[in-house]
């Protein structure tokens, strides 16, 4: 058993943690190799070749770990040291609780969905693609929440065409507009008033920010469906934003395309907790009001 661990470096207790486990994991279960990767790169982690991927941190050093793992297929255990923490689901205590379990590959596993976004120029006309386009991307990356459009300064109400598998469906207007995956749906989705989805749910969700119209409303999407958004008014600051953390501009001239990852991610689940006692936990979800 190879063990990678990954740790959020800023976050002292989880880079000390993690060179603890390193040193603790071995001694606990002999013939486990485990390695502590302070700045994780796609190819070191392909040389090591792990087992299982560790991350200490939050549930963004899950999204970070990802799309670094993408097409590696080694499964990821996530333990919090960040805020909520719905993907990273395990304490230390969890952890090590489990340790046998987790080198003997007896751990439940769910398959999240990711999601695949490109920019491309428009050329001047009008993109309307329901299948993969031959055009070289200007950017493309992979997402296992979301791919969001980001009004960005001044702060000015931006405008974008949505089409739905080549299908003309509405000019919207306002803040931004969130593509989500069921995973991404406890993030900025749910944030947005978007809705809930089971892990195991094949979907995307589609979430306006704060449109400029009250029958604009979330919608929920097959998972093989192709969203193209084609802006028609921006500002100098709009973005098009993968997990919160890779930024790319987006012009007049671009369209955006987004559709279902080839690749998914295997994530470890706690057995202590299911998805909806996690996120009763998280969410003080329906909890009364207090006194």
């Amino acid at each position: 058993m190879r063990m990678a661990l990954i740790a959020n470096m800023n976050k002292p207790d989880a880079a000390g943690a993690a060179q603890e486990l390193a040193a603790w994991v071995p001694r606990q279960v002999p013939h486990t190799q485990t390695r502590f990767f302070p700045v994780a790169g796609a190819q070191s982690l392909a040389d090591f070749q792990p087992d299982v991927v560790v991350t200490l941190g939050g549930d963004g050093t899950i999204l970070q770990t990802a799309r670094i793992l993408l097409g590696q297929g080694a499964p990821v255990l996530g333990i919090n040291f960040g805020k909520l923490g719905y993907l990273a689901a395990f304490s230390m205590e969890d952890f090590r609780s489990h340790i046998a379990a987790i080198v003997d590959n007896r751990m439940p596993l769910t398959t999240r969905m990711m999601i695949r976004g490109g920019i491309y120029e428009s050329f001047g006309g009008s993109p309307n693609h329901s299948q993969p386009t031959s055009q070289a991307p200007l950017f493309e990356h992979v997402a296992l929440n979301d791919i969001v459009i980001n009004s960005g300064a001044p702060f000015r109400m931006i405008e974008m065409k949505v089409r739905i598998d080549g299908h003309d469906t509405t000019t919207f207007r306002g803040d931004g507009l969130i593509v989500s995956t069921p995973s991404g749906s406890t993030g900025y989705n749910l944030s947005a008033n978007g809705p809930l989805l089971s892990p195991d749910v094949s979907a995307m969700v589609i979430t306006p920010i704060c449109a400029h119209s009250l029958s604009f409303r979330p919608v929920v999407i097959a998972d093989d469906a192709v969203v193209c958004i084609e802006p028609v008014r921006v500002n100098e600051g709009t973005r098009v934003c993968f997990d919160g953390q890779l930024l790319e501009p987006l012009r007049l001239d671009h369209y955006v395309q987004i559709r279902r990852a080839e690749q998914s991610l295997k994530l470890v689940e706690n057995p202590a907790l299911s998805h909806w006692q996690l996120l009763a936990n998280k969410l003080q979800w329906a909890t009364s009001p207090g006194a």
